[in-house]
């Protein structure tokens, strides 16, 4: 287990751990309690602050909430199928990337914590049990438990580099306008470093023989671009249906030449 750190760099006193899955991960944040007073000493006192953290960094990383459980001591005692829960406001599966109001997101994930196991229909217990988050991420494939859980950590450049390359041309583009999104949010006004890309690019081979591309490289050149063509130093001649200029990125060595 392991506390994340703000984007300011501090120490949030909120743990969790990551355990990995096929296709992804499960998020276990742990439980608040104790007092700083009493007999038992506090724990996770930023809960909440730090469940919208990880919400707001899975969202920035295109991830899937596939399912939400209750994973205290009382709900772990029943089988798996029995400790889901649903959202009142937010239908699962939910990808993160699309939830502008991750602090609604938040109450709701406490308002099905609190109403867990009771009798009454009501909303009044615990919002801050410990809740297993089940992911969904492509980016997970070739992770650890450990290096999910550092990802999550800090805020960074680990981020971008967590894109795993894609021979699927409908997937890389998805990803890459993705990653591109990510890039714009996490650095307005700066200067964003090149990813490391690939040194040597496989090729997928199955009906058709297609080159395995990083989407960070493509969403790195497509920013660094600003709608114009680096060529001609003309504007994008239209628009994308999501109001992106259509721009391709090509290598200037092209990848069938080594």
């Amino acid at each position: 287990m392991r506390k994340p750190f703000g984007d300011d760099g501090h120490e949030i006193d909120a743990l969790y751990s990551v355990e990995r899955r096929s296709d992804g991960f499960d998020l276990i944040v742990e439980s608040r309690g104790g007092s700083d007073h009493g007999p038992n000493k506090s724990r996770s006192k930023k809960y909440a602050p730090a469940m919208e953290l990880h919400l707001h960094r899975m969202g920035e990383l295109g991830m899937t909430l596939q399912e939400l459980q209750v994973a205290s001591g009382p709900a772990m005692k029943l089988p798996e199928e029995q400790r889901g829960v649903d959202l009142d406001r937010f239908s699962l599966p939910l990808d993160l990337s699309s939830v502008p109001d991750v602090v609604g997101l938040r109450h709701s994930i406490g308002r099905a914590s609190a109403a867990f196991s009771r009798t009454d229909g009501s909303d009044r217990g615990n919002r801050t049990k410990r809740m297993r988050l089940r992911i969904r991420w492509s980016g997970a494939a070739g992770m650890s438990a450990r290096e999910i859980e550092q990802l999550l950590a800090k805020p960074g450049t680990s981020a971008r580099r967590a894109e795993v390359p894609t021979a699927d041309p409908d997937e890389l583009f998805e990803r890459a306008h993705r990653a591109l999104k990510r890039f714009r949010h996490e650095r307005r006004n700066e200067r964003i470093p090149p990813p490391p890309g690939q040194t040597d690019v496989p090729r997928s081979t199955a009906d058709i023989a297609r080159f395995v591309r990083d989407p960070n490289v493509i969403a790195w050149v497509l920013n660094a671009a600003q709608g114009r063509c680096e060529v001609c130093d003309d504007p994008a001649p239209f628009l994308r249906s999501g109001g992106e200029p259509y721009l391709e990125v090509h290598h200037v060595l092209p990848l069938s030449q080594g």
